[in-house]
């Protein structure tokens, strides 16, 4: 039985804040591997900037030299929004022996009785929350470790589903919307940290041309 991670989010673009808090996850919680999963439609945000396929490919590029990452599509063929629940079922169907961890922020924890069926979320997996600078822990988030908090990786290896582990995973302030703000500027070196930015990432935006206004 093997634990496999999951990273959902737009990755638009994927950058060093991402890619530095995959590999602290899939390596500190021991995962066999981490799939990263971009989104289609996010059901609560705007449309990303660019296309799914676009988005895939810098993914691709960016965890290249890591074979522990990998690229999951699962998501980038809907035409509907991606519910984090309705993706989870499928992959439990897809690996029904093993236990599965799904990455989520801070921020997402603080309003997790907000997700769309999140009893059923946690049904059909663990919950690995990751620190974001600017979010601290609620009343809500509080509630839920008290309930289903773990206090170390072999809770969860102990069990297949059920469980939120709280990390102490390093902070990297930036953000995907600093970095395109910057190259709609046309002024990449503009964003608060051109070295968290991903070189192959970087040449692929600019060869085709993304960002751009």
């Amino acid at each position: 039985m093997a634990m496999l991670g999951f990273y959902g989010g737009t990755f638009d673009p994927i950058h060093q804040g991402h890619l530095q808090l995959a590999l602290y996850v899939q390596q500190h919680c021991q995962l066999e591997q981490l799939q990263l999963l971009p989104c289609h439609l996010p059901p609560h945000r705007a449309h990303p900037g660019v296309s799914s396929e676009h988005r895939a490919a810098m993914v691709e590029l960016a965890i290249a030299p890591y074979p522990a990452l990998t690229l999951n599509k699962l998501e980038l063929g809907k035409q509907s929004p991606s519910y984090t629940v309705e993706t989870l079922e499928i992959l439990r169907r897809q690996y029904p022996n093993d236990t599965l961890c799904f990455v989520i922020g801070m921020d997402s924890l603080c309003a997790f009785t907000r997700w769309h069926r999140y009893q059923d979320i946690l049904r059909l997996c663990h919950l690995l929350v990751c620190q974001r600078p600017g979010y601290a822990e609620n009343t809500e988030a509080t509630m839920l470790l008290q309930s289903y908090g773990a206090q170390n990786i072999q809770e969860l290896q102990s069990q297949q589903t059920g469980k939120i582990l709280l990390l102490q995973n390093p902070l990297f302030d930036i953000s995907a919307s600093q970095i395109r703000a910057g190259l709609q500027q046309n002024e990449p070196q503009q964003t608060p940290s051109p070295a968290l930015q991903i070189p192959a990432v970087m040449a692929y935006i600019q060869q085709h041309g993304l960002y751009q206004v």
